[in-house]
């Protein structure tokens, strides 16, 4: 019997493994860095090649340099074994996706994919809410610019959209916030994070505008 639970937490478990992984090949890009130095330093002058020859000799230097490449190329073996299999089940993940997070680097790059984001849903109109009550008021925002109020928030045609996000930015607003088409909700963690929820269709999509 399927255990999506523990299904979960096993992909947790890699997932927070793989960090570790990340953290390992930046320390040996480290250290091929200096072995590389070493390596110039050794063949531009015979006594410092004589001094590293007795320092490798005496130490362990080679013989671990020399397993963590054949674990290195151990791992690169079975990933290559499993890269097709893994393409066929990661293609059926994601037919199932119907929310996604994006980050970015930029405020600048939110605001550009927001906008695609809209664009791609053919949303006439969008809500506008904040995220959590009572933590900010979008009225003034929608007196602003002569929108229609609700409750704490607004809803705007898609042809002001862009003019909304300027003044979001400009008030120090674009956080927090909640913007829903007939179709997709769409939360605004950050100025540089975005979580989208949608049919898999929408999201799939959404996706290609980060390429």
């Amino acid at each position: 019997m399927v255990s999506y639970t523990r299904l979960e937490t096993n992909l947790a478990r890699v997932k927070k493994d793989l960090a570790g992984v990340k953290h390992i090949n930046n320390d040996f890009c480290s250290i091929l860095e200096e072995l590389n130095n070493i390596k110039e330093k050794s063949l531009a002058d015979p006594k410092t090649m004589e001094k590293v020859s007795t320092e490798f000799r005496d130490k362990e230097i080679i013989d671990l340099f020399a397993g963590i490449e054949k674990d290195f190329n151990d791992l690169k073996l079975q990933l290559s074994k499993q890269t097709l299999y893994r393409e066929r089940v990661a293609d059926f993940v994601e037919s199932l996706r119907t929310k996604k997070t994006f980050s970015f680097e930029q405020t600048t790059d939110s605001l550009l994919f927001l906008g695609g984001v809209i664009a791609t849903l053919d949303a006439d109109h969008i809500s506008i809410n904040p995220q959590f009550i009572g933590t900010m008021d979008l009225g003034e925002v929608a007196i602003e610019l002569g929108l229609h109020k609700t409750g704490q928030g607004f809803i705007v045609q898609k042809e002001l959209f862009s003019e909304v996000l300027s003044v979001l930015i400009a008030k120090r607003m674009f956080k927090n916030i909640i913007f829903e088409t007939n179709n997709a909700k769409i939360i605004l963690r950050s100025s540089t994070e975005l979580k989208i929820e949608s049919d898999n269709s929408n999201i799939r999509k959404i996706s290609q505008l980060t390429y």
